[in-house]
């Protein structure tokens, strides 16, 4: 899909393209039917349903929040359509704690031993403990730095897939990258068009697995303490999926306002709100891919692309309890941890 509109978010949001949200790959999700109801053709009463479906019935979801109230859906005998969003009993969401201890925690070559080589975060520069002329100090760099104005892209979680694919023709994975490699992360194809690693991007979808501060990395100067290290945010476009089937968004800690905080991030998760990540694309190259859980790499953040949104510079939520949030409506929206 092409963007058409642009809006004007309240608050500290940028101009956003106008984009229906139809993430393709979406995990088809089996939900049951809380009573009998109508399958429609379109997302609307306007035409006559084709059939109704009785009270229990199972149906797998074709999309993960609702368009204009309605369900896209398909019947076990595979006939697909529309139902009331209403009428659909989605399984309840596992309970987590507020605060919860992270089962993987991201590391980078050499961190375990390395050492704070600045007092404080204030003091730390934009090249971390890193020359700013080496490859590490480069992406140190491309790790604090947030694009200027202009309208964001709004990316799918196919176009993440696709731009691991090409990255991976380009500069493969788990190695230092030069300025020239970095270079050739430029006018990368997406299904609006093309992005390049540090433009300004925004990705629709639920948080998944544990969001957690990071631990010593350089870019930080090796500082310890949630305070001073980045939020690792694992998203997918499914609120059941695992972070194995999502990417990383990461909030870094220079001027991280207050409300972005862990707690706030996992009441969002429990309550599985659709949210709107906007801010820099980042290639991870330190890492490997690691998204099979039958098979998962040790030391490996849990993710299908390397590709993340770091740092983030806007976090916005769901108002609405079914998340047919509409990103060209900021009425339909809230910055994390600001009640509407």
């Amino acid at each position: 899909m092409r963007p058409a509109l642009r809006y004007g978010l309240f608050c500290f949001f940028l101009l956003l393209p106008v984009f229906v949200f139809t993430p393709r790959a979406h995990a088809q999700k089996q939900v049951t039917l809380k009573r009998a109801t109508n399958l429609r053709p379109d997302p609307s009463t306007a035409n006559p349903p084709h059939k109704i479906l009785p009270k229990g019935s199972s149906v797998f979801l074709l999309a993960p929040q609702p368009t204009n109230g309605f369900y896209h859906v398909r019947t076990v005998d595979r006939q697909e359509g529309w139902v009331s969003s209403g009428n659909v009993l989605l399984s309840a969401q596992v309970s987590r704690k507020l605060v919860r201890r992270p089962a993987v925690i991201e590391t980078e070559p050499g961190e375990r031993a390395a050492v704070a080589c600045a007092t404080d975060l204030s003091s730390c520069p934009d090249s971390g403990c890193s020359s700013a002329d080496s490859p590490h100090g480069l992406a140190n760099q491309l790790k604090r730095r947030t694009p200027g104005g202009g309208a964001p892209t709004l990316l799918t979680f196919d176009d993440f897939q696709s731009l691991q694919n090409q990255a991976d023709s380009l500069v493969g994975e788990n190695k230092e990258l030069k300025a020239a490699d970095r270079a050739k992360l430029a006018s990368l194809t997406v299904s609006s068009g093309s992005v390049s690693e540090g433009d300004l991007v925004s990705i629709l979808g639920f948080l998944v697995g544990v969001p957690h501060p990071n631990t010593g990395e350089s870019v930080n100067c090796n500082l310890k303490g949630a305070d001073n290290n980045d939020f690792h945010i694992p998203i997918s476009n499914d609120a059941g999926n695992s972070d194995f089937q999502g990417i990383v968004v990461e909030m870094i800690p220079q001027s991280r306002p207050t409300q972005w905080s862990l707690a706030n991030l996992t009441q969002v998760e429990n309550a599985s709100r659709l949210v709107m990540v906007t801010g820099s694309l980042f290639y991870d190259n330190f890492h490997f891919v690691n998204s099979d859980p039958g098979s998962p790499k040790g030391g490996q953040p849990h993710r299908f692309s390397l590709w993340e949104v770091h740092p983030i510079s806007q976090f916005s939520v769901c108002v609405k309890d079914d998340n047919s949030c509409d990103p060209a409506n900021s009425s339909d929206w809230t910055p994390l941890g600001v009640t509407p």
